[in-house]
């Protein structure tokens, strides 16, 4: 079985360096292209089920990537973004200028960060694993070629793919954040999960190769 990750499409807050979280923002009209663009990977594959984040900006995503494909789709709370409480709404610029040691830390993963309403990275992972290992264990009997499509958010996604590389958190401010519609597979065999693709690209050939040397 193979699991098929995608992050939203670009949003207004994304080009504004807003800070989303859990808050909904839409799609901007390169966000919108970039999901119909994504579609084409899609197209010609039978997917046997399709999960998203049930935050309006995935929402439109899924709906653009299948297209007038009439896929059931299934919307999970455990599949949103990193809760970043008070942050939530605020420009980047301005976080970065007032808690520059608060914002190292939260890039770092460090256990010691704290803001209020916010989860730390090892809870993110640790949502975003259970959301994907319960994805897992409802299709236990699905062949090798077997498709599923989740849609998610760029954070969340680079915890889990952390997690199935062996990637420790404390890494992940040295990787590219995953842009916006970004593709990556999962392959599952039994009790075994193989990132074989990041971003469209071979593992191999993307920034997460430098973490697994």
């Amino acid at each position: 079985m193979r699991l098929h990750i995608v992050r939203h499409g670009q949003t207004d807050w994304n080009a504004l360096r807003r800070i989303q979280g859990q808050l909904d923002s839409q799609l901007d009209d390169t966000g919108k292209q970039q999901a119909s663009d994504r579609g084409a990977d899609f197209i010609d594959m039978d997917i046997t089920a399709v999960y998203s984040s049930s935050s309006l900006r995935t929402r439109e995503t899924t709906a653009l990537v299948l297209g007038t494909r009439t896929d059931t789709v299934t919307f999970r709370d455990d599949l949103r973004e990193v809760a970043l409480g008070v942050w939530q709404g605020q420009y980047w610029a301005d976080i970065e200028q007032q808690y520059p040691e608060l914002v190292e830390l939260h890039a770092k993963g460090s256990p010691l960060f704290e803001v209020e309403g916010a989860e730390k990275s090892s809870e993110v992972q640790e949502r975003g694993i259970a959301a994907i290992e319960s994805i897992i264990e409802a299709y236990a009997n699905a062949s090798e070629d077997d498709n599923i499509l989740i849609v998610s958010h760029g954070a969340i996604m680079k915890t889990i793919l952390a997690y199935y590389l062996n990637v420790p958190l404390s890494d992940l401010h040295s990787i590219s954040p995953l842009p916006n519609c970004a593709h990556c597979i999962i392959e599952v065999q039994d009790d075994k999960r193989t990132v074989t693709t990041i971003a469209g690209n071979p593992v191999a050939n993307t920034d997460w190769a430098a973490a697994l040397s």
